[in-house]
């Protein structure tokens, strides 16, 4: 269609694609640009293009093409655009996810119209995402031109003149309901022994990367066992736009027998009735509405009966045939590429001349620019075949020093959080090993193993609640925000494992950590009393330590402020959070009040220093400055603006991330854009240049806390507008 427009349009055209990382795709001489999914400062390099170039931007909306989770990073690109927007919507949700909600109305605000292929998408826009009907445009789903050949001789080229064929297109997923079309056929073959199925596309990629060809070999043995084997072909290819026309005109009948009805456009339907093809189908959103006034023929979902009596009857009586192919040819017309494009340009045309676009304010906090790319070039040296080293010289892992069940917690908790945003295969490898190495640090009489020599031999030091309770964290997170398929078993039984420690715990930190992990368990499962109960035992535990007294000064859990103070706060946040009791959430305010006293320094982040803690009525000590602190001031701030819609808590977040970018006290850069590490901290005579795996989680933590927080922002932001 993009061609269509190229060649009808009135002016110059481009494409800008978004690809893959994983992918080098060969594009035609169209696409003028190529923006990585993951890469959000490429989308706004697009912007800049696009509006030095052209009058106009037409976007193409599927969710899974864009970056981000729901794919708000093209967010960066509409928002710095200069000119008007069409954005084409592939898909309206009737039930959207908060996210996806989010993308859907910031980008209907911004767009000068909407386009939808079906009445039902423009019913959606209106009623659930409240966009005015006068931005809404119908057009229909193109098709290409087809030139109609001799299709005795186009069957007879394709061996198909002896048989009755029924034909599927598509990538393959167990949504396209194919099992049931096989189910029918023994009842239709008896009456036509010669039909052929003919199954055409490969299976869809996302498919083969979970679970190979398990639906393709399930569809064979199902034929076999039903006795149709040999009425059933698989041809496993992608095949041209023409190759597929010709195969859907060739064909006695197209089959749609899709499972769910929430299906608001279907390119492969458009394509047969566009050709005037019989087409049998589910009745969906979209075929509902395209097969209407005898367009096609339609049966219920996944019943196979029904299919089966409409088959015979429809290939015994050739004349209903043949009205309902006319009825489809008719419509059909009217959807080719041609047509389809010059209601493109006149939308286009009147957009430019009489721009009607809602323009979005936008007054970031957080600047996204500023972030360093997405680099795990030193993590994943750090990173061997046993799990994460716990130390390195300088660049180099320091295998002396060995391995800590810590740092492959907190290195599970990055994943969880990294893995909403960037979908790395890299990340799933180091799943892998970091839920080894914890599995591998399981003692055999309960509890958890603390170190590993490098020779993978125990080190028999004392065990440490606080990495119990960072365990915990970490696998809470994973439950919450990856749960993935291959893992969700294990860290189950690790997690409970690892529960079972805690009623015993002195440590307060370790307590705090074991509250962040419970918090993330009862958001994914709230009618688990015992994790409730639990987070509750912690948490009041928590409370007798600070003073009740109004009018103290010293408003903390201990009599001296050490190091990761703010995961005290960030617990109490968690837990109101997880039960709404505001008991915790007041304590979390007056203390974070506190600390924020004793860890600012004009309009900069500086966490005490280790080299003297801050006792109780005497001054701190600024170095050394550890690159843990700002990993969960971080998490506080981004919490509290979660939990109050207060923006000056994005601006403490965005203000103590920007420590490891040299706003600090030596005005020198923690994070190594180079390698993707982090050195150690800051001392009174520089950087620490040795980069240990905490404090390199501790920044990508940090890094993925304030894309979060940038998402949040949006969301306040587009509420405002």
């Amino acid at each position: 269609m993009e061609q269509q427009l190229a060649q009808h349009a009135p002016c110059s055209t481009s494409i800008v694609a978004i690809s893959p990382e994983s992918e080098n795709y060969l594009y035609p001489t169209e696409v003028q640009r190529v923006v990585p999914h993951g890469d959000y400062k490429a989308y706004e390099e697009a912007a800049e293009y696009i509006n030095d170039n052209f009058d106009l931007c037409i976007l193409q909306h599927e969710f899974g093409i864009f970056g981000g989770v729901d794919g708000i990073f093209i967010l960066s690109l509409i928002y710095k655009l200069k000119l008007p927007l069409i954005t084409t919507f592939h898909t309206v949700l009737n039930q959207p996810s908060e996210g996806q909600r989010l993308v859907m109305e910031a980008i209907s605000k911004r767009s000068s119209g909407l386009v939808v292929m079906n009445q039902l998408a423009v019913d959606f826009l209106e009623h659930i995402y409240k966009v005015p009907r006068e931005k809404i445009k119908r057009i229909e789903h193109g098709v290409p031109s087809f030139s109609k050949p001799d299709r005795q001789e186009l069957r007879q080229d394709m061996g198909f003149n002896s048989h009755k064929v029924l034909l599927t297109f598509g990538l393959l997923s167990r949504n396209k309901g194919l099992e049931t079309v096989i189910k029918a056929l023994p009842r239709v073959v008896k009456h036509f022994p010669e039909l052929k199925y003919v199954i055409l596309g490969k299976t869809h990629p996302n498919v083969v990367k979970e679970s190979g060809e398990e639906y393709r070999n399930y569809l064979k043995l199902l034929a076999k066992k039903r006795g149709v084997r040999e009425n059933v072909v698989f041809d496993d290819r992608f095949v041209s736009d023409q190759e597929l026309l010709q195969m859907i005109y060739a064909s006695d009948v197209y089959l749609t027998p899709y499972l769910n009805e929430e299906q608001i456009s279907s390119g492969t339907l458009a394509y047969a009735v566009g050709v005037g093809a019989l087409v049998v189908s589910t009745p969906f959103w979209h075929a509902k509405e395209l097969l209407d006034e005898q367009r096609g023929v339609f049966f219920p979902f996944a019943s196979s009966d029904i299919l089966a009596d409409k088959m015979i009857n429809l290939l015994q009586n050739p004349r209903e045939m043949a009205v309902i192919k006319d009825n489809a040819a008719l419509y059909g017309a009217q959807l080719t590429w041609p047509k389809i494009a010059h209601k493109y340009i006149q939308l286009s045309q009147d957009v430019v001349d009489h721009p009607v676009q809602q323009e979005i304010t936008i007054n970031h906090i957080i600047d996204l620019s500023v972030l360093p790319n997405y680099n795990l070039q030193h993590l994943m040296r750090m990173t061997d075949s046993t799990g994460l080293l716990q130390h390195a010289r300088y660049d180099v892992p320091d295998y002396n020093e060995g391995y800590c069940l810590d740092d492959n917690a907190r290195g599970l908790l990055f994943v969880a959080m990294a893995y909403r945003y960037v979908k790395d295969e890299h990340l799933i490898g180091l799943i892998q090993k970091y839920l080894g190495f914890i599995n591998y640090m399981r003692k055999k009489d309960g509890g958890f193993h603390n170190h590993l020599n490098y020779d993978r031999t125990y080190n028999p030091t004392k065990d440490s609640e606080d990495s119990i309770g960072r365990l915990i964290w970490g696998l809470g997170a994973f439950l919450r925000y990856v749960n993935h398929y291959r893992f969700s078993e294990l860290v189950v039984d690790l997690l409970n494992e690892a529960l079972l420690e805690v009623a015993n715990f002195s440590s307060i930190r370790g307590k705090a950590n074991a509250i962040i992990g419970l918090s993330h368990c009862i958001l994914v499962n709230r009618e688990d009393q015992s994790k409730v109960d639990l987070l509750n035992k912690l948490s009041k535990e928590l409370l007798i330590l600070v003073p009740k007294d109004t009018h103290e000064k010293w408003v903390w859990f201990e009599d001296e402020l050490t190091y990761d103070n703010g995961l005290m706060p960030l617990a109490l946040l968690h837990a109101y959070q997880a039960t709404g009791n505001e008991l915790y959430l007041k304590t979390a305010r007056r203390t974070l009040r506190f600390l924020e006293s004793h860890v600012f320094e004009e309009d900069y982040f500086c966490p005490i220093g280790n080299k003297k803690w801050l006792q109780k009525g005497s001054e701190k000590s600024v170095f050394d400055q550890q690159s843990l602190e700002p990993m969960t001031m971080t998490e506080v701030y981004l919490l509290m603006y979660k939990i109050t819609n207060e923006p000056r808590y994005l601006e403490k977040l965005y203000t103590v991330y920007l420590w490891y970018l040299g706003e600090n006290t030596l005005h020198r850069p923690i994070y190594d854009h180079e390698t993707g590490g982090c050195y150690d901290g800051l001392s009174s005579k520089g950087v620490n240049a040795n980069k240990g795996a905490e404090s390199t989680l501790a920044y990508w933590i940090s890094h993925f806390t304030v894309m979060e927080a940038y998402y949040q922002e949006h969301e306040w932001l587009i509420l405002q507008a």
